[in-house]
């Protein structure tokens, strides 16, 4: 049995049956709660847009500048469809979904992404929703940070079945003291690359020991990630990596071997290859993260720490040096001049040591981060990292990796500093206070063990972001961005964004 080919069956058919109240209720849905348009125009000195514009933007931003770009969203949260209909309210369940379509023009390239498309459920504490959604994935910043390691909302969503408790929601019996969040999903993702048609596997779980007021708040958790399944694109396979017809393995056991991490019992040869046989089916990949959120009245402090896994070096603890480390200082008052400030460093230098050595069928040393035998379209989908936007992919002129892997750097250490706040600007003219970000990042890039950059390259990269909402024709927004890159990674130059936005809201309308 391919659960593979079996699931791509109900996909449609569960998004069929989410969607059918939608149907059946037409005359009891009223539009959507929020429309929204934006137009914009990137511009760069150098011809690239610059890193801290169009990283962990969702893949929307084009590489290449100048640029134009047109964004349409249509979005109807929970509570708008439940108020309008007693009998749906009264099943439990409520619906809500999103679409959004960015359109980019450049003189190189037309592209219309189709950035999320997804209907959702809801009830009682758990979610269900197919599709594509923009998601982060981790304890770490979600608005000034680097990007949480395996999943930074840097690439386009995948499409997905996900089940969740989105929210941390408190166990009943611990009097609200312990609160669980959790995700079990599975994706898909292109139907082209070096291996076509591959699945996903994700699950996450965390826990919060303390109450929403208490003064200290303890979190900790896991998020795990496979590339499996496909076929590759050459039949032919690799002796000892892809089997002769080029088919991965992808059946009912085989997503057991994935969930499981487990790592033996499979003796079928023509099944399963030496590197099957000595390593998991599939990639796999993920943090274990530990955070500790204290609240100072004025003030919080939340810090938190991503460790690494793609084999067996973090059981080992040999690669314990790697990982995302940050700390975040809030003031409790959201129009603060200086309201956030996050320091983050990343390390993954270490990735086990030089060396692979299988001890006890426990692989461990010279992880390779992102990249990977089988897989060799790396942890990207669409040719954009998945996770942290600073190992990024290698990529040729005409969209290939030279290097034969995806990316040809990934021993890099990150120093970050993220500042947000409100700027003290008033006027009749504006609805509510100008925010805004910066953030500095200095990298530097030892490429991969395989292939070292030699010598060194020492990357920095800043941007200063702002948002003005105004009141004109019942309220617009323009926000502007300036970025630089300076260093021996990316091409130097200064870049810049400028866009109006227009939201409709129109859940004060319902009754």
């Amino acid at each position: 049995m391919r659960i593979g080919h079996t699931l791509r069956y109900i996909l449609p058919l569960v998004s069929t049956l989410f969607a059918a109240p939608l149907y059946l209720q037409a005359q009891a849905i009223r539009p959507p709660s929020e429309y929204s348009i934006e137009a914009g125009a990137f511009g760069s000195s150098s011809g690239q847009t610059p890193f801290w514009i169009r990283s962990n933007q969702y893949g929307i931003v084009p590489n290449q500048s100048p640029a134009l770009t047109l964004r349409a969203g249509i979005y109807s949260e929970y509570d708008s469809l439940k108020r309008t209909d007693n009998r749906w309210r009264g099943s439990g369940f409520e619906m809500g979904y999103g679409l959004n379509v960015v359109g980019n023009a450049s003189q190189q390239t037309y592209t219309v992404p189709l950035v999320e498309a997804y209907v959702k459920v809801r009830r009682g504490i758990f979610e269900a929703y197919v599709g594509r959604r923009r998601e982060k994935f981790g304890l770490a910043d979600s608005a000034l940070s680097t990007g949480s390691y395996a999943w930074s909302g840097n690439a386009l969503p995948l499409p997905k079945i996900q089940v969740a408790i989105p929210v941390f929601t408190p166990i009943g019996f611990t009097k609200g003291f312990v609160a669980i969040q959790g995700t079990y999903a599975h994706g898909y993702f292109s139907q082209s690359g070096y291996i076509r048609n591959t699945m996903l596997h994700q699950k996450s779980l965390y826990l919060r020991l303390g109450r929403e007021n208490s003064t200290f708040r303890l979190y900790g958790g896991f998020n795990h990630q496979v590339v499996w399944g496909g076929q590759a694109a050459d039949p032919r396979g690799i002796p000892g990596v892809i089997p002769e017809g080029g088919k991965l393995p992808s059946g009912l056991i085989d997503y057991f071997y994935v969930v499981t991490g487990i790592n033996k019992g499979r003796t079928d040869t023509t099944k399963y290859t030496f590197f099957d046989q000595t390593n998991r089916v599939g990639n796999h990949l993920g943090s274990i993260d530990v955070a500790l959120e204290i609240d100072l009245v004025r003030h919080t402090l939340y810090m938190y720490r991503q460790s690494l896994f793609e084999d067996g070096s973090l059981a080992s603890l040999i690669n314990i040096a790697d990982g995302l480390n940050g700390l975040r200082i809030r003031r409790n008052n959201p129009n603060a001049l200086v309201r956030d400030i996050l320091f983050e460093f990343l390390n993954t230098t270490s990735q086990g040591g030089p060396q692979f050595v299988i001890d006890d069928a426990l692989l461990r040393g010279k992880d390779n981060y992102f990249n990977h035998q089988q897989y060799r379209d790396g942890w990207a989908y669409r040719q954009h990292t998945i996770g942290t936007p600073f190992i990024p992919p290698a990529l040729g002129p005409t969209g290939e990796y030279p290097y034969g892997t995806f990316t040809a750097n990934n021993r890099v250490t990150v120093m970050h500093v993220g500042v947000g706040g409100s700027l003290p600007i008033r006027g009749s003219a504006l609805a509510a206070p100008v925010s805004y970000q910066a953030k500095l990042s200095y990298s530097h890039n030892l490429g991969t063990y395989d292939d070292p950059y030699e010598p060194a390259r020492n990357q920095f990269s800043g941007y200063f972001g702002f948002t003005a909402p105004f009141a004109a024709l019942g309220g617009l927004q323009l926000t502007g961005s300036v970025a630089v890159d300076n260093g021996t990674l990316y091409t130097n130059g200064i870049g810049s964004y400028v866009s109006l936005r227009k939201v409709w809201n129109t859940r004060q309308n319902r009754p």
